[in-house]
């Protein structure tokens, strides 16, 4: 109970802070503050103003003294709306990103149950179950990744592409990081999947095997069903024979760059491997310790550009153990070399250089790419909560002329990221925006803001074009029932009009034998062929005539008149016959019963007799 207990307030207990804003303080939450954050992770929101401030301002329902605020305070509010505004710019450009992306999630998704309420943990509990994704201590059922685990109920539209040919089998050599692990698994509660990621068989090739599970079968491995998958073999040396690699799609490797010239051997060792196996497809190489690319131009030779294999470096610097998640301001971008960072010595946390080493396989951004990705440095993290230094919030010399923001890329940057994640983009799409779009992109966009009344245009047009080929496949679909049926009455006319003038070719027939204006010898077959034209003349003149609204209203009247016929005893142009039979039937009628019955009775009971 107390591993359910804690597994359950590991879900509930998210802090509500960003990696990136200030430290909010529990006086200024509210019930309206909280819905306002769930709202913000379920749709893409452009509000400039913060739903919660980190000031004195503005907290609590009475008004401030004025002693109590001081001129600080106000600077501090200023500032902190100005990067909440920041912020938003950088959402509209997410929301630009997804138009560009074409694509679009419909207002009824299930990912909301109702409006502006998000979705719960109890509601993620109850769809998991019934789709036997979850079992004992919140664990990964048998059941495959569906879209409805949690990376899929977060809404956004941005669709980053993905490697499609990334196969059932990965292999790892230098490592068995129980994070890295985990996201290849692809099966655990609680954690971003990755769409493509459908490996069956998870292969490690290690020096000491006993050393490598233990320190890779973790609880989640045993829940998250890693078990079934995972094989740790003793490896035969630094790097996998050609045999090792038989069967394998995707590769990866982790090496220790504090030697260059080991690294690059290293390396070109790895591209004549690669080169060398025909089912390879897709290799990524982590190297730590430094942020030199030599060697790697070796691999991408190997790869021709992509035809023989994708290859991607990762250059991760020092790899450290972080004592507690944080936010996490990383950057990530194409490899520069060692003497760019030479002030800052590059380092990220184990964790992290894992997870970005298994999302970077999944992308095609990072196809063909030679990365570096570092953590910057506190006093980096503490400049970035401060607005763009322009404007008002501008940094002046003694000559009064504006100092140039040293530190506005890395803002730029930590903006795009927090926008990203008070939209809810899984950590997939924001290492794909912060690849293939990157700072160049957002630049781009600031610089050069795409015209709405454009953009809308463009759209409603390619709208209308849509509509108008819809339109015309239901006329056209609509002009052939017509035709058809068109046909259809013009056979239906044919058929009645050729028994029609038969019928009068017999009738004809008949009457001038009976007349004597035939001969004996000719037969009704030798008379109709010979006035046939004749009496397919009579049968349209009569097809027209019955089929005329004159005809059928004669029709209509001469049965209701029959209608009306029947109760009566008389009428004119009766039969004689049946006249003559009722008279002596009322005569009959009246001599038995004219003392007993009116004359209506009489006339009621002839008719029923009758």
């Amino acid at each position: 109970m107390k591993l359910l207990r804690s597994t359950f307030l590991a879900f509930c207990m998210v802090s509500s802070a960003s990696g990136f804003a200030p430290l909010i303080s529990s006086k200024s939450s509210s019930i309206n503050d909280i819905k306002r954050h769930q709202q913000s992770t379920i749709t893409i929101s452009t509000g400039n103003i913060a739903p919660i401030s980190s000031t004195s301002l503005f907290v609590g329902i009475h008004e401030q003294p004025a002693s109590s605020v001081s001129e600080d305070d106000i600077r501090k509010e200023t500032m902190f709306i100005q990067v909440r505004k920041e912020v938003g710019t950088a959402k509209e450009y997410l929301n630009w990103l997804v138009e560009e992306c074409g694509t679009s999630t419909d207002s009824d998704d299930d990912s909301t149950t109702k409006e502006g309420e998000g979705i719960t943990f109890a509601d993620v509990i109850a769809d998991k179950a019934a789709a036997g994704e979850v079992e004992l201590f919140g664990g990964g059922g048998d059941a495959p990744s569906s879209p409805s685990s949690s990376s899929e109920r977060k809404e956004t539209t941005y669709v980053p592409a993905l490697r499609s040919d990334l196969g059932d089998t990965v292999l790892l050599t230098g490592t068995v990081d129980a994070t890295l692990l985990n996201i290849l698994n692809n099966n655990f509660f609680g954690q971003d999947s990755v769409p493509n990621f459908e490996f069956s068989s998870i292969r490690a090739l290690v020096d000491d095997v006993p050393a490598a599970k233990k320190k890779a079968i973790s609880r989640e491995a045993r829940y998250g069903g890693l078990l079934d998958k995972l094989v740790i073999e003793p490896s035969s040396g630094d790097l996998p024979s050609g045999e090792e690699l038989a069967g394998v799609s995707s590769w990866i490797v982790q090496l220790d760059g504090a030697t260059a010239d080991n690294t690059a051997t290293t390396l070109s060792k790895i591209a004549e491997l690669a080169e060398g196996s025909a089912e390879l497809n897709n290799l990524i190489v982590m190297v730590s310790g430094t942020t030199s690319t030599e060697g790697w131009d070796a691999v991408e030779a190997a790869s021709a550009d992509g035809d023989a294999f994708k290859c991607t470096l990762l250059s991760v610097g020092e790899l450290y153990d972080a004592t507690e998640e944080k936010g996490g301001f990383y950057h990530i971008g194409p490899a520069v070399g060692e003497e760019e960072n030479a002030s800052m010595p590059p380092r990220l946390s184990r964790k992290k250089a894992y997870q970005l080493l298994a999302h970077a396989l999944a992308l095609d951004s990072t196809a063909n790419r030679a990365l570096a990705a570092c953590e910057y440095s506190a006093t980096v993290v503490e400049a970035i909560g401060a607005p763009y230094a322009e404007g008002e919030f501008a940094v002046r010399d003694d000559d009064g002329n504006e100092v140039v923001d040293e530190f506005r890329d890395i803002k730029m940057e930590s903006r795009v990221i927090q926008a990203m994640r008070e939209t809810g983009f899984t950590q997939v799409m924001e290492l794909d925006v912060l690849v293939d779009k990157g700072l160049a992109g957002y630049k781009e966009y600031i610089a050069n803001p795409p015209n709405k009344e454009n953009a809308f245009a463009a759209r409603r047009s390619a709208r209308d074009e849509e509509d108008e080929k819809i339109m015309a496949i239901l006329d056209a679909e609509i002009a052939a029932s017509d035709a058809r049926k068109k046909d259809e009455a013009e056979k239906q006319k044919t058929i009645e009009t050729e028994g029609i003038a038969k019928e009068w070719a017999i009738k004809e027939y008949s009457l001038r034998m009976i007349g004597g204006d035939l001969d004996d010898s000719i037969g009704e077959e030798e008379f109709m062929a010979s006035i046939w034209d004749e009496a397919l003349a009579e049968g349209e003149r009569t097809y027209e005539r019955i089929n005329s609204e004159e005809y059928i209203k004669e029709q209509e009247r001469v049965e209701k008149s029959k209608v009306n016929l029947e109760n009566k005893l008389f009428w004119d142009g009766m039969p004689p016959v049946l006249r003559k039979k009722r008279e002596k039937m009322v005569e009959k009628v009246k001599r038995q019963y004219m003392d007993l019955l009116s004359e209506e009775d009489l006339e009621r009971i002839i008719l029923n007799d009758d």
